[in-house]
């Protein structure tokens, strides 16, 4: 992560001290506990960690999506290689490009100014099926790639067990710009990335973040785009409880971007944010695998909390549908309150950073010296701070105050459920209290 003056500094001198390790992370939650565990990787991270473990954690997110699970296992492998360096953007691309193409019918992932290769017809112009009946989710317009039949019966059999709303067709405008991250200038002339500075030690896990952001983005019942981490660390017998809030990190090198075929999800040009086309996302999970910090959640439509805030679908500035809820069978995860972020009376602020009884969340244009994360890291400037899993190379552009999660963290079991978080469902109060 760039930074300016202020970069991130790593705690710790033995080299074993890592975030994450066997934390519980996001995932397809249900309403009793979170998903599937964040990889234990250590320091001196290299693709020789994703283990057995991995892969059968990978092959478990993918079981409920009629999509080759195979490919999102081996395209997920390779894009943590392509962030560590491993492989460059061109290998990578064409490496996957046959059979991603073959899976779904388009790819939209290789282009000349991103990936440096151009491949013969990766798009098509037809609107209907052999029959003559119109394709699922295909706008009338010759300029949008559209999916192969066979992409899209296989699409029509992961609608059947999901409740897909969104089809294969469509892609982003500009598909170079929507991995790059070409952002517009801030105000010292750098780009625009904005981020989060998380201090860990005032952080007292009362979940007001959790709380605000359900409330805020009216997020499926389970489902958490914000997450505490509650853990215990022994040294030398002394056991203390720590706790540790995880937003997405919001990547300048995010490795879910790698992997999705249809380029949904990406990196938006004017402010560094990473985000999930809501529209042209296929729900293939691809992404989820791909991340490793555990911040995906594929939409369910299930009840949700009582909402006062966000309602409806955000549409930013480029016509794409990046904010709130997702749709049912689609991919969504912490969007920093995009919809904040394209209305200028409340641009530059999160529901987790204003409802944050403690002041430990702090968010902002990170390439910016005045910004409010930037000013509190200066303040501060005597405490420990880490970024999450960088040695991944995904440049996570989230900076915690505090002391890093050593390996030998061990979760303790956290309030998730909606009782624990004292939070009343829509199906509850139409009913009377009586649940769903």
């Amino acid at each position: 992560m760039s930074s300016g003056s202020d970069p991130p500094r790593r705690s710790g001198t033995n080299g074993d001290e890592t975030a994450g390790s066997g934390l519980e992370a996001g995932g397809d939650a249900d309403a009793e506990a979170v998903g599937s565990e964040m990889p234990d990787l250590g320091d001196q991270w290299t693709v020789d960690d994703l283990d057995e473990d991995w892969e059968r954690r990978a092959v478990e997110m993918l079981e409920d999506v009629d999509f080759d699970t195979e490919l999102g296992v081996e395209l997920s492998r390779d894009a943590l290689r392509l962030a560590q360096g491993e492989l460059t953007r061109a290998e990578f691309n064409e490496k996957h490009h046959d059979d991603v193409y073959e899976e779904f019918g388009v790819d939209e992932r290789p282009t000349t100014e991103a990936g440096g290769i151009e491949y013969e017809s990766s798009t098509r112009t037809a609107t209907s099926s052999a029959d003559g009946s119109p394709l699922p989710s295909v706008p009338e317009t010759d300029s949008r790639p559209v999916p192969s039949r066979r992409g899209i019966l296989k699409s029509a059999g992961a609608a059947a067990a999901v409740g897909m709303t969104a089809g294969l067709a469509g892609c982003l405008d500009g598909a170079a710009q929507s991995t790059t991250a070409d952002a517009t200038s801030g105000e010292d002339g750098n780009d625009v990335q904005l981020g989060m500075a998380i201090d860990m030690n005032h952080c007292i896990a009362c979940l007001k973040c959790v709380e605000a952001c359900k409330q805020e983005n009216d997020t499926d019942r389970g489902t958490h785009w914000m997450h505490v981490f509650r853990y215990e660390e022994d040294e030398f017998g002394d056991v203390t409880e720590e706790y540790m809030p995880r937003p997405c990190q919001h990547c300048s090198e995010p490795s879910c971007t790698y992997v999705c075929p249809t380029q949904a999800r990406h990196k938006r040009s004017k402010d560094g944010l990473v985000l999930t086309d809501y529209d042209t996302c296929i729900g293939c999970k691809y992404c989820e695998v791909a991340c490793p910090y555990g911040v995906n959640f594929l939409g369910k439509g299930e009840p949700t909390d009582k909402s006062p805030g966000f309602t409806g679908s955000a549409t930013d500035e480029r016509g794409e549908t990046v904010g709130g809820p997702p749709p049912t069978g689609v991919m969504g995860k912490c969007t920093f309150c995009v919809h904040r972020q394209d209305d200028s009376a409340q641009r530059g602020t999160t529901a987790c950073e204003d409802d944050c009884p403690v002041d430990a969340i702090h968010f902002g244009d990170m390439n910016d010296p005045e910004s409010d994360p930037r000013a509190y890291l200066r303040e501060n400037d005597e405490e420990s701070r880490f970024s999450l899993l960088d040695q991944q190379g995904t440049e996570p552009n989230v900076v915690y105050l505090g002391t890093e999660p050593t390996k030998d963290a061990e979760p303790v079991d956290g309030p998730y459920t909606y009782e624990d978080l004292d939070m009343e469902t829509l199906a509850e109060s139409q009913n009377g209290g009586d649940g769903e």
